[in-house]
């Protein structure tokens, strides 16, 4: 099964794993996506940094701590060197053994499956250093060398950094950009009043700064509005009161629940 480039009559709001289904298995791991497939979702979200030697790896937090318990970033060692590590025994000793997540072996396993949100996961100090600006230029040619079997309408690419989403589609305009908004009052505002929206498809906010006024600065601006992280009733009313496009949770098979069964109105033979 996959889906369909021409289905756009999907219900909305689209159900989207944050970092796979992260309440049952390590997150941004095969693993978790896997276990974010079993259920009815509509997507997948996933955060990318780079290592030493360029290679996109899918990893969440500034530092190794979460697996290894150092203090480095993925950015300082190889592909090799992080290949050595266990990805999820910090998780549960279940999952010892869980190999490195790579964009390539993400893109393998899920293209055609689900739809995609690839974060790409910033500093300033990245943009100092030039780290940025070479993991933008990596996440684009990795996605053209799968271009084949993507399609421009089930993948989005995410950011915090405006500088990120605009040097992306200048690389490769026909996917689709969203900004996520920062979380942190007074900056929404000004982050919003800058927003390239010309090349935007969206803006994602996180569920407790999610205001009738953005959604409606959204609107106006015809854009989608995506949010993050609805793990509880309170939250997925919240976001369907202010009309949201997309509620990304970490427990999708809770979600999906929650939501009702959709199975099979997204997907239908390629």
């Amino acid at each position: 099964m996959s889906l369909s480039p021409n289905n756009a009559t999907h219900p909305k709001p689209w159900r989207i794993a944050h970092r796979g289904a992260r309440d049952e298995a390590p997150e941004n791991t095969l693993t978790a996506f896997e276990r974010a497939l079993d259920y009815p979702i509509d997507g997948i979200e996933l955060d990318i940094q780079m290592s030493a030697d360029q290679v996109p790896i899918l990893y969440h937090d500034a530092t190794l701590w979460r697996v290894a318990r150092r203090r480095l970033r993925v950015a300082d060692l190889t592909r090799a060197q992080l290949a050595r590590l266990d990805w999820g025994a910090w998780y549960h000793r279940n999952f010892s053994g869980e190999p490195l997540p790579t964009l390539v072996g993400a893109l393998e396993r899920l293209a055609g499956r689900t739809r995609l949100m690839l974060e790409i996961k910033t500093t300033t100090a990245d943009h100092a250093s030039g780290h940025a600006t070479q993991l933008t230029r990596r996440v684009i040619e990795v996605l053209t060398e799968a271009g084949h079997t993507l399609y421009p309408e089930h993948l989005f690419i995410l950011a915090f950094d405006l500088r990120v989403l605009q040097q992306a589609h200048q690389l490769a305009p026909h996917w689709q950009y969203v900004f996520n908004v920062p979380p942190r009052q007074p900056a929404l505002a000004n982050a919003l009043a800058a927003a390239p929206t010309e090349l935007l498809h969206a803006i994602c906010a996180p569920i407790g700064k999610l205001t009738a006024t953005t959604a409606q600065w959204a609107r106006e601006h015809r854009l989608g509005l995506f949010t993050y992280t609805c793990n509880g009733p309170r939250q997925v009313r919240k976001a369907l009161r202010l009309g949201v496009d997309a509620v990304m949770s970490d427990r999708p098979g809770w979600l999906t629940r929650h939501l009702g069964n959709r199975e099979g109105t997204l997907q239908s033979e390629r």
